[in-house]
């Protein structure tokens, strides 16, 4: 009898044990700042910072500040991309414009995203091959944008596509040859690298997109939700403790936890994404 209770405790004390070490959060660095507006992370895990104005602060894994740029014209960013590793791009729809810089954030290009085939740029992103991707609202058409050429050459009329849909586009981002539209209280939906509509999904989303491996990943309720985007099955995971962070980022060394007053760096292994 007594040796059958130790083997119970004993289990019971090794799944304990296993679920606390998988749910555990140990916090890397902080970095705590004023009016962060958008944040973005390389491959490499050096985090780009962009405030209201459109200065952008660049870190390292471990919270160490880096750069800045601060741009002539300042104004606040509508898109602020890194995770293409080599170059770092960053959209104003107030402004218009657009801007591709590289990884030490010395301008490579800038230019007026406005010229003959667009009119109005509510989103744009960048995409393959020297193009950018952008939502026309004048005409509500999704165009391809060789920035080389400053070139129109591809143009997806999105209101014979998506007929019901208001097409209140709040960001695009490509990601595995994929194209992302995040419509607002719509959903997100999904096109190919040559704007064939696939699929969309049921979610609303008032956050910047974030990917890792084949899943959307957001925080909603207090949990980190992934969503396969190809099956839509969900799974999720509980924030840390006392974390009121409403974004998140993942690479395969870190994740960071963000909101407007700071940045919380985790160490990828150090947190229950350890084996996704």
């Amino acid at each position: 009898m007594m040796t059958r209770m130790f083997l119970v405790l004993t289990s019971m004390l090794l799944t304990f044990g296993g679920f606390a070490q998988t749910s555990t959060w140990n916090q890397h660095a902080n970095i705590p700042l004023e009016r962060i507006h958008q944040v973005s992370m390389d491959n490499q895990g050096f985090i780009f910072v962009a405030n209201l104005e459109g200065n952008i602060s660049q870190f390292d894994r471990d919270g160490n500040f880096q750069n800045i740029f601060s741009p002539s014209r300042q104004g606040r960013l509508s898109q602020l991309e890194a995770s293409w590793t080599v170059n770092i791009f960053t959209f104003s729809t107030d402004l218009q414009e657009y801007r591709i810089l590289d990884r030490f954030l010395n301008p490579i290009t800038e230019n007026k995203i406005q010229q003959d085939n667009i009119f109005l740029a509510k989103a744009a992103t960048l995409g393959n091959n020297n193009i950018i991707w952008v939502f026309d609202e004048s005409d509500f058409s999704l165009k391809q944008l060789d920035y080389r050429r400053n070139l129109v050459i591809q143009q997806q009329p999105l209101n014979l596509v998506l007929k019901n849909s208001d097409l209140e586009i709040i960001e695009i981002k490509e990601y595995q040859n994929m194209v992302f539209l995040n419509i607002k209280n719509e959903g997100v939906y999904i096109f190919d690298n040559q704007a064939n509509f696939i699929r969309s999904l049921p979610i609303v989303l008032d956050l910047k997109l974030s990917f890792w491996k084949n899943n959307l990943v957001f925080i909603s309720k207090g949990e980190i939700i992934l969503m396969n985007f190809q099956s839509g099955i969900q799974e999720k995971i509980p924030l840390p403790a006392n974390s009121n962070s409403k974004n998140i980022l993942v690479n395969p060394n870190s994740v960071l936890l963000f909101d407007p007053g700071q940045i919380s760096i985790y160490k990828k292994e150090d947190t229950p994404l350890r084996n996704k």
